[in-house]
Parts: C-alpha cells; structure tokens; sequence
C-alpha cells in the first residue's frame, strides 16, 4: 500500500484549497437607491441614509452561472407632518433595513477582463430598532393654551408588514483580472409587501414603495 509523503500531502492539500478558492468570491457590495423608499402626500417625505452597504458572496457554477448572496444594510424612515385648528403634528419614523438577496448569476460570453452579467432571484427584507414618535406643538382652540409636547410611538402602530418578501432582477458588468474583480450593476427589486402603510381620510396616504432601483458596486476576491 503506498503512503504519500507529508510534501505529497500538502501539495494535494494546497492545490484542493486553490481550486476550491477559484470557485468561491467573497467581498463587500454597496451602493446609492435611485429611489425613494417611502412615498407619501400632505406633508409626507422618504427620509433615510441614501447608501446600502454589505457583504458579498458569490459561487461560480458551470455553464456560464453563479450564485450570488447579500446582506446589504440601509436606513430607512420617513417624516411626516399635519396641521389642524392651530395644533401642528410632526412625525418621524427611523429604521434599520436588512435585506437577504439570494441570485441567480448567467455571464455573458466576452473578454474575460470585462465579462457582462444579468441576474434574478428572491429576497427578504427585515426592518429593526424602530423608533417613531410624534412632536404636537401650537395653541389649543377656544382655551389659547399653547402645546409643545414630545411623545414615543409604539412600533406596532406605524409597522404594518414585516418581513417583507420581494424578486429582484438586474444586468452588470464584472472587470478586472485575477483575484480582484469589479462588479458595477444596475438592480431592481419588486416587493410584494408594505412595511410602512398609512393611509386616513381625505385621500391621506404614506406608505412604502413597492418598486426599488438601485446602483450597485460590489469588489470581491
């Protein structure tokens, strides 16, 4: 029976690494929404850190495909603001977002150095650490008894879905040689659910988009 020498081994074991590393990327992906993620009227505004960020992680398979993983995070919220017999009230509403992209990848066939690529796939959205409140300020009708108060709002009154699930397709471009690739993308995301849904009388409404776009950059290794 022969036994590999310990070299034999570890030249075995490195060459399994380094073809198992080829198949797998990891890096970081962020990115601007072209988007508002809340739309509203009547004083109502999409309020929120205009940038996602997060990790990456890609699997090459054959034929052309890959799989591809996020878990970009971005701020959200919105403000909103209505006025009546003098009392003014303006709400505020902030929120973590984490969204969980699982994708189809399918290269196109080009130069290696500058390969382009469209993808799809499913998502979930998670929103955390809400905080809401309201800020009720003016004088009170018929008594002149002015009013500057500042309250806390539960989350369960201004959340009205969550998670949310969402399909997600988008085309870009991977450049680079080597280990060190660019992945510029253009990415839109359909979602099936509302996490902020608000809507009252007189044709009120505040409520999450349904319809998001955005520039990403992703930089793996």
């Amino acid at each position: 029976m022969w036994i590999p020498s310990s070299a034999s081994l570890m030249l075995f074991l490195l060459a399994t690494q380094g073809a198992q590393a080829q198949l797998v990327s990891l890096g970081v992906k962020g990115g601007v929404p072209l988007t508002d993620a809340v739309g509203g009227n009547f004083g109502g505004s999409s309020e929120g850190h205009r940038y996602t960020v997060g990790p990456m992680l890609e699997l090459r398979l054959p034929a052309s495909f890959a799989f591809e993983a996020n878990a970009l995070y971005k701020r959200t919220g919105y403000n909103a603001s209505q006025s009546d017999s003098g009392i003014t009230s303006m709400g505020q509403v902030r929120a973590n977002s984490l969204e969980f992209p699982l994708l189809v990848k399918y290269y196109l066939p080009l130069v290696p150095a500058a390969r382009p690529f469209v993808h799809g796939g499913y998502v979930i959205r998670h929103l955390s650490r809400i905080r809401a409140s309201v800020h009720i300020f003016g004088t009170s009708p018929g008594f002149g008894i002015p009013i500057d108060t500042t309250m806390s709002v539960p989350a369960s009154t201004v959340l009205h879905e969550n998670p949310t699930h969402g399909i997600a397709a988008g085309a870009g471009f991977r450049l680079g040689a080597g280990r060190l690739h660019l992945g510029p993308e253009v990415r839109y995301t359909r979602w099936g659910g509302r996490p902020f849904d608000d809507q009252g009388p007189g044709g009120f409404f505040l409520q999450s988009s349904q319809n998001q776009v955005e520039l990403l950059v992703g930089l793996s290794f």
